[in-house]
C-alpha cells in the first residue's frame, strides 16, 4: 500500500455528521469534489482533544490511502504565495524567523486574536492579545512582570471568597472608589493614614473611636 499525496483547496467544512470533516477539490480538478474527510489533529479523544477546523478556500495537503484512493486524510494547512504566514507584530525582528533564531510560536485566529510563546533570549514572554489590541494579559519574564492591562471596563466575579496577597498592595483611581459590603472590616498592625484634600464625612447609627 503506497500512499498518494495531493494539493487541495477546502470547498466545504459544515459536517453533517459534526465529525469536523472536510470537502475538497483536487489541485486542478475543480470540478471534483471528494466526500467527506478527516483531518489529522495532534490529539484527539472522546468530547476532548485539539480543534482546529480549516477554512473554506484553504489550502491544504491530503494523503490517500490504499490503491482505490478511498481512504483520505487532509494531514495540514499550507502557507503559499497568495496566503502567507502571519506577524505577531509584537516582535517584528523575529516575526517570521527575520532573526534566524526561530523564537515564536504563535496562535492567531481569523479575527485577530492572539496567543504568543516568545523564546527570544533576554525577552521571554507570553502574551494574549485581543484582536483590537486594547486587551492583553502577559507573562514577562525578564521584568519579573505578570501584567493584565485593558482600555475597556474590568470585571471580577466570584460566588466565594477573592483573596488577594502582596508584599504591597496599591489602588488609584482617576475618578472615585466605591466600597460596598453588609461588614467591612479594616485592620492594620502598625497606623493607619487617611488624608483627604477635602470634607471627611462619617455616618453610622453608633461610632465608636477607641
Amino acid at each position: 500500500m503506497v500512499p498518494h499525496f495531493y494539493w487541495a483547496t477546502i470547498v466545504d467544512n459544515v459536517d453533517p455528521d459534526e465529525l469536523n470533516r472536510v470537502k475538497v477539490t483536487k489541485e486542478g480538478e475543480e470540478e471534483g469534489v471528494t466526500e467527506w474527510i478527516p483531518i489529522l489533529t495532534p490529539y484527539g479523544n472522546s468530547d476532548t482533544g485539539l480543534s482546529f477546523l480549516p477554512d473554506v478556500d484553504d489550502q491544504v495537503l491530503v494523503i490517500t490511502l490504499g490503491t482505490k484512493d478511498v481512504r483520505k486524510v487532509v494531514i495540514g494547512s499550507i502557507w503559499s504565495n497568495d496566503v502567507t504566514p502571519p506577524e505577531t507584530e509584537e516582535n517584528t525582528v523575529a516575526d517570521l524567523n527575520k532573526d534566524g533564531e526561530n523564537s515564536l510560536k504563535f496562535f492567531k485566529s481569523r479575527s485577530g486574536h492572539k496567543l504568543i510563546f516568545d523564546d527570544t533570549d533576554g525577552d521571554e514572554k507570553i502574551q494574549l492579545i485581543t484582536s483590537d489590541s486594547k486587551s492583553r494579559f502577559e507573562f514577562i519574564v525578564a521584568e519579573e512582570l505578570v501584567s493584565l492591562t485593558t482600555e475597556h471596563d474590568l470585571t471580577i466575579n466570584s460566588k466565594k471568597a477573592v483573596s488577594i496577597h502582596a508584599e504591597e498592595v496599591t489602588i488609584t483611581s482617576d475618578k472615585q472608589v466605591e466600597i460596598c459590603a453588609e461588614d467591612f472590616q479594616v485592620e492594620a498592625k502598625k497606623a493607619i493614614d487617611i488624608n483627604a484634600d477635602k470634607d471627611i464625612t462619617v455616618e453610622g447609627s453608633r461610632i465608636s473611636l477607641n
